[in-house]
């Protein structure tokens, strides 16, 4: 059981102030240990975490669309003290908040009790009906289910809604939260796999910002097949330049190569394109992990 008590006595003065917006109009404190303090003394509400990411997030943009959506917002706020964390720009105190509740991609919801134990998450928000799904689900409590009951499951939407909670349930706080996104959620949305002569009109000339997990990336793709990478560690001790390559295969797969200090990106992926995003996968079972990446 994971319990963040220890973790607020280094956290008692508020953070400064946030240089980006997440989610507006809710009841925010400036650190978790404020949050834990006013969930106490409202012991109707929860505190949530939301983990974002500031820059080259095109799944963080459409969850806080849905969080800040009016009717969203008007079911949730009155349910939650909302701790908003930058995984892109944390501070200090943030990070070691990221690294014991072991969080690495975004977005990311956790809910705790007012006694610091986390209760449940989300790192999905496909829509309107599901945040209100899952609001109900932790407001009225229903996680304190049995983990063989009704609830058993991680994923918040409505055609598997008897698999919200079992993370949490059945072993309260002790996981970790599997928050990086599977093929299966590509597949889930609307989407394309692009082909190898999309990608070869597509890329050049472009800037890609990946993340992989524990580094984000920024690759521009010049011509020739050459490539500059800029990256920065996501814990935030170290960064680091290099160069490399990358060509798209005659079976249509993206290739990189860069071996740079401590970064070794070296594969041939699939290319799937999802709403405003890209991804890419090593092959196409649905369980398999799927890195998220944006051009500019």
């Amino acid at each position: 059981m994971i319990r963040l008590l220890a973790l607020l006595l280094s956290l008692q003065f508020p953070s400064a102030a946030l240089a980006y917006a997440f989610l507006t109009g809710y009841d925010e404190a400036p650190n978790l240990a404020a949050a834990l303090e006013r969930v106490k003394a409202q012991p109707g509400k929860h505190v949530l975490i939301y983990f974002g990411a500031s820059e080259f997030s095109a799944a963080c943009k459409e969850a806080r669309a849905i969080l800040n959506s009016e009717l969203v917002r008007e079911k949730w706020r009155p349910n939650y003290v909302v701790v908003n964390i930058d995984l892109f720009a944390p501070t200090k105190e943030e990070r070691e908040i990221i690294e014991q509740v072991r969080v690495s991609w975004a977005p990311v919801l956790v809910f705790l009790d007012g006694n610091g134990k986390r209760v449940a998450y989300s790192r999905q928000l496909p829509s309107e009906k599901e945040a209100l799904l899952l609001n109900e689900f932790v407001s009225q409590r229903k996680y304190a289910a049995s983990a063989t009951g009704k609830y058993a499951g991680q994923d918040f939407d409505s055609r598997r809604l008897a698999r919200i909670a079992a993370e949490a349930s059945a072993t309260p706080g002790t996981g970790r939260i599997d928050d990086r996104p599977r093929l299966r959620d590509v597949l889930s949305q609307k989407h394309e796999r692009l082909s190898g002569d999309a990608l070869k009109k597509l890329l050049p000339g472009k800037r890609m910002h990946k993340e992989n997990q524990d580094w984000y990336l920024t690759l521009d793709l010049r011509e020739k097949n050459l490539m500059e990478v800029a990256a920065r560690r996501k814990d935030g001790r170290g960064e680091m330049k290099g160069v490399g390559k990358w060509y798209v295969t005659r079976k249509g797969k993206f290739c990189v190569e860069l071996l740079a200090r401590d970064v070794d990106e070296n594969w041939c992926r699939h290319v799937f394109r999802a709403n405003e995003g890209y991804y890419v996968v090593k092959d196409l079972r649905p369980e398999r992990l799927a890195y998220r990446f944006i051009l500019q």
